[in-house]
């Protein structure tokens, strides 16, 4: 997952239908691991989730 800051710096959301939702559980097995790649990307994820927080 390569993303630029440029890229995050001008993107805008595209209008989403308000009727869908997609929901997500931490349904990983006890004994579950996930690779550095995935620890990355995931902590990527929450940096863009908290500025999202800060920012809007």
């Amino acid at each position: 997952m390569k993303i630029h800051v440029e890229d995050l710096m001008l993107y805008h959301s595209a209008p989403s239908k308000l009727s869908e939702a997609t929901v997500y559980s931490q349904n990983a097995p006890m004994n579950h691991e996930m690779n550095d790649t995935a620890k990355k990307q995931y902590n990527l994820l929450l940096d863009i989730i908290d500025l999202c927080a800060i920012y809007y």
